[in-house]
């Protein structure tokens, strides 16, 4: 049997995953070369996929952040979103392992452009956890009020706190040149 959770946690998740799928799917589809070139650059795929795989990853971040928003889709979009983050997190883990880092982790389509470091994993393993935790079955208890106000707050908190972490990420590297520069 699963643990129980608040249903004001689920949601809260559940949204702030949404969201956070929704803005992926747009950027990468409103920017479809460069994603699809930042795909091509982590070596894992023959070119004859690379198109199809382009247009497929953010097709399903967009099924995943809108059956996040249902709560009898919840459960299988948090599958979803979990294994497409893993995916990722794999396709990261492999570049690094081949020493890879300067090239752009495609996240965000052409938007912040971060490269691939250990942090993608963290923060990957972060957004994995999240989606389990809105897998799991709410408490029977009815939202009152101020859960609704809870949820609105605790969804954009976690958004900003998740693009906060995307904008650090993707500055890393500047911010590294410009501490050698006045050390």
């Amino acid at each position: 049997m699963g643990t129980a959770v608040d249903p004001a946690l689920t949601w809260t998740l559940a949204i702030a995953l949404a969201a956070i799928m929704a803005v992926s799917a747009a950027m990468k589809l409103t920017a479809m070369g460069e994603f699809a070139a930042a795909l091509e650059n982590y070596r894992l795929l023959p070119a004859l996929l690379l198109t199809p795989v382009a247009w497929l990853i953010p097709a399903l971040e967009a099924i995943a952040a809108a059956g996040l928003l249902i709560a009898a889709t919840r459960a299988a979009a948090c599958v979803l979103t979990a294994a497409l983050v893993a995916t990722f997190t794999t396709a990261v883990a492999i570049n690094l392992a081949r020493g890879r880092t300067e090239i752009d982790c495609g996240c965000f389509g052409p938007a912040l452009r971060p490269t691939l470091s250990g942090w993608l994993i963290v923060r990957n393993a972060m957004l994995m956890a999240a989606a389990a935790a809105a897998a799991a079955a709410p408490r029977g208890r009815p939202l009152l009020l101020a859960d609704f106000v809870t949820i609105g707050c605790g969804a954009a908190t976690l958004v900003v706190l998740y693009a906060s972490m995307n904008y650090l990420l993707a500055n890393a590297p500047r911010l590294r040149r410009l501490e050698r520069l006045h050390a």
